[in-house]
This record gives structure tokens, C-alpha cells and sequence, in this order.
């Protein structure tokens, strides 16, 4: 049986952390990386017991590689490429191709952005900062002290280009993509010698960078214009990926997606160099590792215990590449393993609204292993569900998903087409569900969606990703959001609006006298979790949903208080009823929030009615007591994105028991 997500410190964790951070990457600093930075094209040929001649080693490389990776130019067919191109038009995939051909990235809020040639790899072009070429591990990348942020040259430089200049090649045969192709890549070795700059900080980013390197592969490996000269280059840096991350694994006590990209980048690696000892090493630990860590950072109902609706997708993508490929390879994982990654599809066609958007709960960074289309939708997760539904047969996840996508496309192929047309047994029309491990509960009716958060804060009472948004809500209505969590916005850069949006204050839960949930530790850990949190009832009747939850947070004051939170969602009217109620000693002061979608206006109609307009439509926020004011907000929808919105505060003073009942409804 799997393990149950904890961070307690088994002797195996202990003797791991030893191996992996304290041995291994001295002496890779000290030895092996010295030793692999020293690598020559010849030596590479040799390790790999290939032929001298550059052609014909890559011959027999070619023909290695054929059949392991998700495709290859064989999969160049009509039929896949119309299909493509019923996905995604003629014209858009030209567009975002030549775009690229013109050095133009749009990377984490920056807009259409023109780089220059050559590429300023170690550059933040949104702050204009450049990271010298040091050795990597001692970098300062977090630069507090100014707003740089290390991202963006990290996303740039995690290479997903490839698919936007391979799909255009495929569909036109043009040249200039695959010259490009290879331009970059050229220009990306020649500007980071192993282990100097900010692209060799992390394993993470060498493993991401890796796998869409090896996509880029499959796209050019039969372009004529590109010499074998090249691809023995680029197979000696991409050999030299595979032995950063096995001695700079970012293994810890409590693991997350880090460590998780890690195992999916010496997956793909391994199959690569299958041939070479080290290759098949790789491909054998990772395939162990894979089976650990679905124990270890998720839930049995499928919930990252990392806590973030966006990281669910980071993570689900972590696991299922490397999972896919494995299986397309001969593999065979345990029937808990599978039960698990399928019931990680379930959780997000559960948050997901009928619209095809999700709740930004937890951290959001944008973070794809691959992006098919660079301006797709990042809060459209329809995607990913399409490759569950077809792997595991299951209508639910075809319903949620709406049709084919292009991850389905690029991991089955044509074959994948095929296996979704032929789901044909019926779902259920969705429902409320509830995942009490994870600790979050989905309220629907047939025009509403409220996601309800009533667990810990995150990753195992660390925090990391997650926010202090226990007992915090959004609500979706009549095809529109309504009452939204604020997001992300940015980690580094801005320090005091990422302090602020993952604060309790901006949450739609209730602040007592002024004190945060948790204590922060850092830009990403909090000291400790003290909310306890206690599901005490969860109901679905034909006409209404209703969970009752409680924390225990504010029980550390000096003056203890639990705060209760009961909400129903009424079936029939889609009116949502939330009573909150603040039971323990003496006098406090509590503020509860509505934070509101940008596009709904708010009007405060008296002291116990404001009115909340959208799209044409009118909802009313009746409560049963508190001053009601109406102030400025701020909304992230995507990291490095903001824009004005407004919260509704609600103040309320007493003695215990401190009670507000909020109706929501037309």
C-alpha cells in the first residue's frame, strides 16, 4: 500500500537527505562536475559506444531513440496534422512560431516581448537585472533588497519554444523553424558552461529544460539542414543534465514539486541513455521514486498536499509524463500508484467550473513541464483531463474535459483521437463532492460551484505553497465568478504584495483581532500550522449541500477563539448561506472579507444589504450584522498579472459568541 502524506522523519529520510544533499552535491562540485564540465564531443561518442564519425554515431543514435519518446517524425501524418490543426488553427500556431523566430516571448505577465539576438540568457528583461556568470550555487537569485525576479530567465530557458517552432515545422517543412531551433539551443550552451549562472541553480529547472529539449528532438531529429555535428553537441549537454540532477537532487524531509521534477527529468533522461549504465540507472530510479512520492505528497483522494489548484496541475503533469512514458516503455506501476494518479484527474474535474476555469486556491506560478500553445488559457485546466480520460477509460473525466486536446494529441497520437471517440458509457451529471483527506469540498447546484477549503494550510505544516485561507470560499454563478480568491501576483519581486495575497485578510474567511492564521517564515513557509481543523458535518440532500467546519487557530490568542463556519448551498434557488460564528473568551474584533471578481461591481445598499452586479445580473450580500464597507483590491489571475478589484469587509466586535450570518443569492 501507498504511504499517507506526512512530514515525519523516518531514518530512510535521514540517510537520503545525507546521501543526496550533502555527499552527492559536494562531490559534484568538487569532482564530478569538474569532470562532466570537461566532456568533449569525442569522449561523449566514446562513453556512449558510439562510432567516431559524427554521422554515423548519430545513425545509430536516431535509431536508438526511435520508438521511446511520446513521438517522432514517423507520427507526421495527415491525419494527426489535421487534427492538429482543428485544436489549434493554421494561423496561430505560424503566429506564435514566427514570433519566436523573432526573439518575441510573452513570459509570466511581461506581454509580447522582443529579446534581442543574442538572447541575455541570465537576464530578468522585466527589471533589467542580469545575474553574473558565477559559479551557480553561489548565486544570490532571490535578490530581495530590488524587484528582480529569477523566473523569468528560468522560463525562458525552460525551452517550451520547442513545441511552438516543431508544430510550425511539421505543418510547413520550413526551414527557418528548425534553424531556429538550433540556434537557440546553440546559443543557450555557448551561455552557460555547466554549473555557472542562474540556469544551472536547480535541478528543477534542468529537468524541465531536458524534457523539452528531448521533445525538441522528436520535432528536428530528420531535418537535413541540421548537421550531426549538433546533435552530438546537444546530446553530450543534454547527457551532462542527466548527471547535474542525479548529484543536485533538491530531496528533502517534506517534498514537493521540486523533487518531483527531478524524477520526472531523470525518467525522460534515462530512456535517452538506456544504452549507457548511467541511463538505465536513471530510468530505474525514477520509476521507484515515482511510487514513493505519490505516497508521500498525495492524498488518497487525490489532493497535492502542497494545497494549490495550480500546483494540482504541476504536479498531476509531473506524474504523468514520466508515468506515460514508463508504460509506453514496458513498465507496470502498482495498482495503488494508479488508483491514486486517476483519482488526481477526479480532484480536478471536481474544482474545475462548468466554464473550464478553477479557483485559484494556493499558489499559482504559471509553472507547465510542457506548454503546447503559449497562449493558452493557464487557468483552463480541461486539458490534462482529457489524457485521464483516455488512459483510464473514464466518461466523468471525458465530460469535464469537452473534447481532445493537445496533450492528449502529443502523448497518444493519432491512437488517442481514437481511444476518446470510443468512451461511450454515460456520467452522472456532476455533483458536490467532498475530499475530507485533502480537505477541501465542492458545493454544486445546477447554476453554482463553491469551492470550500476545511483543511491545513499545506505541505505538511510547512505552508509552501499554500495560503492562510482555512474555512475561505469562491463562489461561481450563473456562468460567472463572483466571489474570488485575490491569487498570487509574484513571489520575489514584489515582497510586500506577496506577503499581503497570501495573507488571511485576503481570503473570503474571517480575521480575528488582526492576527494571521499562521506566522510566516519566510516568502514560502509559515512557522507552524495551528489551524486543526475539524469537518463536523458534510451532507448532500436532493435540495441543498451543506459542510460545517472548524478551526482552532486562533485558540493560541490570549483570549482563545474557534471559529465555526457553516455553509449550504441551496440547489433550487442557488442561494449559498454561511453562518460564522466565534465561540471563547472576552472581547474581540473580527473582520470577515468577500473578495470580489473584477468584473462585479459593488453597491453598499444599507448596513445589511450590498449589491453585487455583473454581466447584466444583480446578486445581494445580505448580513445579519457588522459594519459593511466597500474597498480597493487587487486580483492576479496569473503570476506577474494584476488588476483593480474591490473587497466587501464586514467588521464585527462583542463578547463570544460572535455570530454572522451572510445570504448570497439573486
Amino acid at each position: 500500500m501507498l504511504a499517507r502524506p506526512t512530514a515525519k522523519k523516518s531514518l530512510t529520510d535521514w540517510r537520503n537527505w545525507i546521501r543526496y544533499r550533502q555527499v552527492r552535491t559536494r562531490w559534484w562540485r568538487h569532482v564530478a562536475g569538474p569532470r562532466a564540465a570537461s566532456l568533449t564531443d569525442a569522449d561523449f561518442k566514446r562513453l556512449m559506444g558510439l562510432p567516431e564519425s559524427d554521422d554515423e554515431a548519430m545513425r545509430v543514435f536516431h535509431e536508438r531513440l526511435r520508438l521511446r519518446f511520446f513521438f517522432h517524425p514517423r507520427n507526421r501524418k495527415d491525419f494527426f496534422l489535421n487534427v492538429l490543426t482543428s485544436l489549434q488553427s493554421f494561423d496561430d500556431v505560424l503566429r506564435e512560431a514566427d514570433e519566436t523566430v523573432e526573439d518575441k516571448f510573452d513570459t509570466l505577465g511581461s506581454g509580447l516581448v522582443g529579446l534581442g539576438w543574442p538572447i541575455d540568457w541570465q537576464k530578468d528583461f522585466k527589471s533589467g537585472y542580469s545575474w553574473p556568470m558565477s559559479a551557480s550555487h553561489q548565486l544570490d537569485v532571490l535578490q530581495l533588497d530590488r524587484p528582480t525576479d529569477v523566473k523569468v530567465p528560468w522560463e525562458v530557458s525552460r525551452f517550451h519554444q520547442v513545441w511552438w517552432l516543431g508544430k510550425a515545422y511539421w505543418l510547413t517543412g520550413h526551414d527557418q523553424y528548425a534553424q531556429k531551433f538550433r540556434a537557440l539551443i546553440d546559443s543557450w550552451i555557448d551561455a552557460n558552461p555547466l554549473d555557472r549562472g542562474v540556469n544551472w541553480l536547480l535541478a528543477m529547472e534542468t529537468a524541465i529544460r531536458a524534457c523539452n529539449w528531448v521533445a525538441g528532438y522528436a520535432f528536428f531529429c530528420e531535418a537535413r539542414t541540421i548537421p550531426a555535428s549538433f546533435w552530438v553537441r546537444f546530446f553530450r549537454v543534454l547527457y551532462q543534465h542527466g548527471l547535474f540532477i542525479e548529484h543536485n537532487l533538491e530531496y528533502a524531509f517534506v517534498r514537493g514539486n521540486h523533487f518531483l521534477s527531478n524524477v520526472t527529468g531523470l525518467m525522460t533522461l534515462g530512456l535517452v541513455f538506456k544504452e549507457h549504465e548511467d541511463g538505465r540507472r536513471w530510468y530505474e530510479w525514477a520509476t521507484k521514486q515515482l511510487e514513493v512520492e505519490m505516497g508521500r505528497q498525495v492524498y488518497p483522494d487525490g489532493v497535492d498536499w502542497e494545497k494549490s489548484t495550480s500546483y494540482q496541475r504541476l504536479v498531476l503533469e509531473l506524474f504523468t509524463v514520466p508515468t506515460l512514458l514508463a508504460e509506453r516503455n514496458g513498465h507496470v506501476f502498482s495498482p495503488e500508484y494508479l488508483k491514486r494518479w486517476q483519482s488526481m484527474f477526479g480532484f480536478v474535474a471536481a474544482y474545475q467550473r462548468p466554464d473550464g476555469t478553477i479557483p485559484l486556491v494556493g499558489d499559482a506560478d504559471d509553472g507547465r513541464l510542457f506548454r503546447f500553445r503559449r497562449d493558452d488559457d493557464i487557468n483552463d485546466l480541461r486539458h490534462i483531463l482529457a489524457v485521464g480520460a483516455i488512459r483510464f477509460d473514464d466518461p466523468s473525466l471525458r465530460d469535464a474535459a469537452g473534447g481532445l486536446s493537445q496533450d492528449a494529441l502529443w502523448y497518444w497520437g493519432g491512437e488517442g483521437f481514437e481511444k476518446l471517440r470510443l468512451i461511450k458509457e454515460s456520467a452522472p451529471a456532476p455533483a458536490s463532492q467532498s475530499f475530507p483527506e485533502g480537505g477541501f469540498y465542492v458545493l454544486r447546484s445546477a447554476n453554482a460551484h463553491v469551492f470550500f477549503d476545511a483543511g491545513d494550510i499545506g505541505l505538511g505544516g510547512k505552508g509552501g505553497h499554500g495560503h492562510n485561507d482555512t474555512l475561505s470560499f469562491e463562489l461561481w454563478i450563473d456562468g460567472a465568478p463572483l466571489i474570488v480568491d485575490p491569487g498570487t501576483y509574484a513571489y520575489t519581486s514584489d515582497v510586500k504584495l506577496r506577503q499581503a495575497l497570501r495573507g488571511t485578510a485576503s481570503h473570503n474567511t474571517v480575521m480575528v483581532d488582526g492576527v494571521e492564521l499562521a506566522e510566516f517564515s519566510g516568502l514560502w513557509n509559515i512557522a507552524s500550522d495551528p489551524t486543526r481543523v475539524e469537518v463536523e458535518e458534510w451532507t448532500i440532500e436532493e435540495r441543498a449541500t451543506m459542510v460545517v467546519a472548524m478551526h482552532r487557530a486562533c485558540e493560541r490568542l490570549h483570549l482563545p477563539v474557534r471559529h465555526r463556519r457553516r455553509m449550504v448551498l441551496d440547489h433550487a434557488n442557488d442561494r449559498l448561506f454561511i453562518e460564522d460564528v466565534l465561540e471563547g473568551e472576552g472581547w474581540h474584533t473580527a473582520i470577515a472579507s468577500f473578495h470580489l471578481a473584477p468584473a462585479v461591481k459593488a453597491r453598499v445598499a444599507n448596513d445589511r444589504m450590498v449589491e453585487l452586479s455583473v454581466g447584466g445580473r444583480s446578486y445581494w450580500l445580505e448580513l445579519s450584522a457588522g459594519r459593511v464597507r466597500v474597498e480597493s483590491a487587487v486580483f492576479s489571475r496569473s503570476f506577474g498579472k494584476k488588476e483593480p478589484t474591490s473587497v466587501v469587509r464586514v467588521e464585527l466586535s462583542g463578547s463570544e459568541p460572535i455570530t454572522l450570518r451572510t445570504v448570497i443569492g439573486r
